[in-house]
């Protein structure tokens, strides 16, 4: 064995905002196979068996093959690829019930847990989501860690009774409330509630009424009243842009074009209305036609964090990667402590092949994270490039920030053996092993050990 021939291609765990999760290049299709799992209930628990679970590869716009839920309710998929990006939509779909709620969990083996819960509600929760397969869960040498997917679905008929009896037992418990993203990445802003009590009490009108609704998140409650109010005042912006609202966040994306687009030509200053239609045209997946509206948007709220993810999604999604780093860097001025931001922009300096640029936001992103990913990500990319001293500094800040990181002591390790530090070499592989003894890396750890005692 030579030096050389210890020599890895490690791809990059990149954070991505629009991805919710972990990114990562691979080298073969059969090294990118990872496993992602879920189950599938009802809102008491129950399994339900017979459920469609169907897989969307955004970045080719291609399906995987379903699967369907045992008798159990639980379902498992093995051949997704850790490449993929932007990310994996994931659906499931059963005859006679929507989805109230999903939990999406990524568990790294550098002990990182990221988990994302929104309730599914009309279009801002339109029963899809998207998970990106994290490196450290690939089924390769690298894995372990795992991607779980759990979906409540409720029946159709009492679907509104059980998403309000549901989300007022979580938020009395102080649970966050409704209105999260659409998908991970397209930020959906809430709206706020009208004055006094829910429903529709005497002598409340029917845009009030429908302004109470949507509020509260019952969207699909509020197209009828928002229908009368377009109908006693067709000149009201307001009440046109409820209406869409209402019928675009009810999954009626279709229907909701013409109200909203309507009440633009009305009033395009109607607050938060810009932003919805840059919604709608994402729904459609029309990015070209969302992104004025977003810029709109922007321009009347220039530190809204929602909108400029939406925007820098939508420049880096069509190749314009110059205004997609300028809404990053503005992100990370705004938020310097949100690392995915940093995540986000690494990777479009990267598309843009701006090397350094890619490496200066990895350190930046090591200020602001003390979870050692950055480093570590740094790490790789100084590994990949053989600038092997510049590799072992970052992967020592990595080690030092997160000790238990068993991956990053055995690339510190390979890269101490090219530099031909051979004590430190032995050093780091033999906590390798000791970290993570089932690795399947262990048996190339032991020999790359057996090779440096003699040296």
């Amino acid at each position: 064995m030579t030096l050389r021939t210890m020599r890895r291609t490690i791809p990059l765990v990149l954070l991505l905002p629009w991805a919710a999760g972990l990114l990562a290049p691979t080298a073969t299709a059969q090294e990118d196979a990872q496993r992602c799992e879920g189950t599938v209930t009802d809102p008491e628990g129950n399994p339900l068996a017979g459920a469609e679970i169907t897989f969307l590869d955004k970045g080719t716009n291609r399906y995987a093959q379903p699967v369907k839920t045992s008798k159990k309710g639980k379902w498992a998929h093995s051949v997704l690829r850790a490449n993929t990006e932007p990310g994996w939509e994931i659906r499931a779909t059963l005859e006679g019930y929507r989805i109230l709620k999903i939990t999406a969990l990524s568990q790294t083996s550098l002990g990182e847990k990221r988990t994302d819960e929104n309730y599914m509600v009309g279009f801002a929760q339109e029963g899809l989501h998207t998970v990106s397969v994290p490196a450290q869960a690939r089924g390769d040498a690298q894995s372990r860690g795992k991607c779980v997917v759990d979906f409540i679905l409720a029946p159709e008929a009492s679907f509104n009774e059980i998403y309000h009896k549901m989300k007022g037992a979580e938020t009395a418990g102080g649970a966050a409330t409704a209105g999260g993203a659409v998908a991970p990445g397209v930020q959906t802003p809430d709206i706020p509630a009208a004055p006094g009590a829910p429903g529709a009490p005497a002598g409340r009108s029917p845009l009030e009424t429908a302004q109470a609704l949507l509020g509260e998140g019952d969207f699909a409650s509020a197209v009828e009243p928002a229908r009368k109010a377009v109908e006693a005042e067709p000149d009201s912006a307001e009440a046109s842009f409820r209406l869409g609202q209402a019928l675009l966040r009810s999954d009626k994306a279709a229907e909701a074009e013409a109200p909203l687009k309507k009440a633009f030509a009305t009033d395009a200053t109607t607050r938060g209305l810009a932003s919805e239609l840059g919604l709608l045209y994402i729904k459609l997946d029309r990015p070209m036609q969302a992104i004025p509206y977003f810029e709109q948007a922007n321009e009347a709220s220039p530190d809204d964090p929602a909108i400029l993810q939406n925007l820098a999604k939508l420049y880096a999604d069509t190749d314009q990667n110059d205004k997609a780093i300028a809404v990053l860097e503005q992100l990370v001025t705004l938020a310097p402590d949100r690392v995915e931001f940093y995540g986000s922009l690494a990777a479009v300096y990267k598309k843009s092949g701006n090397a350094a640029k890619e490496r200066e936001t990895y350190e930046r992103m090591g200020a602001a994270d003390s979870s050692g990913m950055a480093f570590y990500n740094l790490g790789n990319l100084m590994f990949n490039k053989s600038e092997m001293t510049a590799a072992a500094a970052a992967y020592e800040k990595a080690v030092a920030q997160a000790p238990d990181n068993a991956m990053a002591h055995y690339q510190l390790g390979l890269t101490y053996v090219n530099l031909a530090r051979f004590k430190d070499a032995t050093r780091e592989l033999e906590t390798f092993l000791k970290l993570d003894p089932k690795n399947r890396l262990a048996a190339d750890a032991k020999s790359t050990l057996d090779l440096v005692k003699g040296m």
